[in-house]
């Protein structure tokens, strides 16, 4: 990897694949691949830490009504934009109006259902004012809406890097913003970004010491390339999920029992093992164990002879072909090829298409002809969020068209009330819905693995795939790198 200009401090970072877009807000930027990227350029009012927490970031501090329908916020006047022009309220409000009018593609109006009002009180303070109580306000706020100035060109966040150029199919290069906030206690000067889709592909760039940062390291591979003295490596517990997506609205997976048989036939004890190196956590419903609203379910045991049982009853006792679509980015292809072993041992054969990743999300995705998809999904940032868009009925990212008018009126119930029993007796019946429906099967829920070269400091797991680099320091002069 080259760096920007000999005498500038480039921190080179090595990510999976490429975004479609970095337009901030919009569909084509609601994904994984530019969030991460739109992290570093971009802010939002609060932020979540490494330990789940809200925290500040453009806001200095906040207040909720004991409603749970004003949130007033109080802005750090020392931020500016890339542009140079100060960060005001007067543009928070902005962007919510862009988000919320309808003219544009963002979906991020669904994360802020009840939103009736931003006012602006003051230069740097203003409120937010909603019909009912939304519960999971300032974690969709901490998630992926980014506050950015009115310029043609974007992304304009307030982030501790700027864009610089973004050379499509090779990098993405950014430069050190500094306002008056100050540097913060990072040392690099410039950025830079490639990328490695495939495993193996990633693993030959860090033995060649071409990355300071890997965003994801295989987890396979993670202990031999600490062990080789390579890269020190941090896991991060995650909600990011590998699921089986299914067509609920055409056969063969309009018959529940068609589901419930493709679940009992996978074995993810050994996807988790042979796939993905034991950095993943299983759980028997949509979430993991340690999450917090998780509820135990029934489990989903592998068993291959009830498998065939259940597609003797519904009618595919010989045998079925289904269409299956998934990304080329590392490790779908491997679990593709582990799930059709498993299901080919109970009459089910696959015809796979893999894609790459654009144009996968979110269009082959969203729009493509699958019947069952294998999908990677990022860590939400709120149960609430999971729901409304991927289970409700007019879930943007419903790909499935599962509909149940139950979970609907459940998670609007759960999303608007303010009683945080009633909120977890609502969410676990709702995992109960969707254990019996299994409009998806959660494969596991993955580790967040990032490395990073010896001598390289103040880097650390993120459990929603942040990759927060305002504070890394490279080393000095002299030192290995």
């Amino acid at each position: 990897m080259e760096e920007t200009g000999t005498d500038m401090r480039t921190l080179r970072l090595l990510f999976k694949h490429e975004a479609i877009a970095l337009a901030p807000n919009a569909l084509n930027s609601d994904s994984s691949a530019a969030t991460v990227i739109l992290k570093i350029l971009c802010q939002s009012l609060v932020r979540i830490d490494h330990d789940g927490v809200i925290r500040p970031e453009l806001a200095l501090r906040w207040d909720v009504s004991p409603c749970r329908r004003r949130y007033t916020f109080w802005l750090d006047p020392r931020a500016s934009f890339h542009s140079g022009r100060a960060c005001t309220a007067r543009d928070v409000a902005r962007v919510f109006r862009h988000i919320l009018d309808g003219r544009s593609d963002s979906i991020l109006h669904q994360d802020y259902e009840g939103l009736a009002e931003v006012r602006v009180l003051g230069e740097h303070h203003l409120e937010f004012v909603f019909d009912v109580p939304n519960d999971a306000f300032l974690h969709n706020l901490a998630w992926r809406t980014h506050i950015v100035d009115d310029t043609a060109a974007q992304p304009c966040g307030t982030g501790p890097f700027k864009l610089e150029e973004w050379r499509r199919g090779s990098h993405i290069s950014m430069l050190r913003h500094v306002d008056g906030r100050g540097r913060g206690a990072g040392n690099a000067d410039a950025l830079r970004i490639e990328y490695a889709p495939d495993s193996d592909a990633r693993i030959a760039a860090i033995e060649r010491g071409e990355a300071d940062i890997v965003e994801s390291v295989p987890g396979f591979a993670a202990a031999g390339l600490e062990a080789a003295g390579l890269l020190r490596t941090m896991v991060a517990p995650s909600q990011a999920r590998v699921l089986l997506c299914f067509d609920c609205s055409r056969p063969p997976f309009d018959d529940v029992r068609v589901r419930q048989a493709v679940a009992c036939a996978v074995d993810r004890d050994a996807l988790i093992r042979e796939v993905m190196g034991g950095q993943a956590r299983a759980g028997e419903g949509l979430l993991p164990h340690d999450d917090p609203w998780a509820h135990p379910v029934e489990p989903i045991v592998h068993d291959p002879a009830r498998a065939r049982a259940l597609l003797q009853a519904a009618g595919h006792g010989d045998s079925i072909e289904i269409v299956v679509a998934h990304p080329t980015t590392a490790p779908l292809p491997a679990v593709e090829a582990r799930i059709a072993r498993d299901l080919a041992e109970v009459g089910v054969r696959l015809s796979s298409t893999a894609y790459d990743d654009p144009p996968w999300w979110p269009y082959m995705y969203t729009h493509g002809n699958w019947q069952m998809a294998i999908q990677g999904t990022a860590s939400r940032p709120h149960f609430d969020t999971m729901l409304r868009r991927e289970f409700c009925s007019d879930g943007a990212f419903n790909a499935g068209r599962y509909v149940n008018p139950r979970v609907d009126e459940l998670a609007r119930r759960a999303r608007h009330g303010t009683d945080d029993g009633e909120r977890r007796a609502l969410y676990a019946e709702i995992q109960r819905i969707l254990r019996e429906d299994l409009p998806v099967v959660a494969l596991f829920a993955s580790n967040v693995v990032v490395g990073w070269r010896p001598g390289v400091a103040g880097m650390a797991a993120h459990p929603h795939g942040v990759v927060d680099v305002g504070g890394v320091r490279l080393p000095d002069e002299g030192e290995p790198r």
